[in-house]
């Protein structure tokens, strides 16, 4: 398959300075796609094949990108221990604050001079200044307590990302499911069991294109068509 790309207008000050390139998805290139129409044309006009190629391009997409852009669990926690190693330092500098330590340290005061005669409406000078102290300490208490939320949160997450699959399998995610049910929506016939049968054909195909590793797929087949019969397409 091959990337697909968009151009996006960089805007600065209501006019357009430049572009950027972004990535949209996966699509067949012609050859794949000429495989895949090579194998159903036989037995389907072209309409339908159209239509169930485009079908058939989002599946195969959402694998590639699954299959490709899934992080491992160790890069996952890489990642994670750069975010908590952030979040401490924050929250040790919040804490501090929670505890007057800075506020000690580094005077929020307006400074009287000797000899100065501060104007009476000059409010850096007025007592006013504990009670944004303490506006301040209470702010950082609260602040300290929503990061250490958010770090249990991210730790839950972690949890449930112990094992993730680095690479899937062929059927993953239902993904002969999802061809079996197109099969039908768009032929308007359950796809055939048979080895070397035109379903079977566009599995191998579909599966060499996404260079997923496979043995023989007939048993998976078996069940994907299955499991269609069974959900009647859901």
């Amino acid at each position: 398959m091959e990337k697909v790309t968009t151009k996006l207008d960089i805007i600065k000050n209501g006019e357009i300075v430049g572009e950027e390139t972004l990535f949209a998805g996966w699509k067949f290139d012609s050859d794949e796609r000429e495989g895949l129409e090579y194998i159903l044309k036989e037995k389907f006009d072209s309409k339908q094949i159209d239509t169930f190629l485009i079908m058939l391009e989002f599946i195969c997409f959402q694998m590639k990108a699954w299959n490709e852009e899934l992080l491992s669990n160790k890069a996952v926690k890489r990642h994670a221990k750069t975010i908590f190693n952030s979040l401490k330092k924050t929250s040790d500098y919040l804490r501090l604050l929670e505890e007057e330590q800075l506020t000690k340290e580094i005077s929020l005061r307006y400074p009287n001079f000797l000899g100065s005669d501060p104007h009476p409406e000059d409010r850096r000078h007025n007592s006013r200044s504990d009670r944004y102290i303490e506006n301040i300490r209470v702010s950082a208490k609260e602040s300290r307590i929503t990061l250490e939320e958010l770090k249990s949160q991210i730790e839950k997450q972690l949890l449930e990302w112990e094992n993730p699959p680095n690479r899937p399998e062929a059927d993953s995610h239902s993904f002969y499911h999802d061809m079996a049910r197109r099969y039908f929506q768009i032929f308007n016939e359950i796809p055939d069991k048979k080895k070397e049968g035109i379903f079977y054909q566009i599995i191998v195909e579909v599966l060499t294109i996404l260079k997923l590793p496979f043995d023989d797929p007939s048993r998976k087949v078996d069940q994907a068509i299955d499991k269609f019969q069974e959900t009647k397409g859901c």
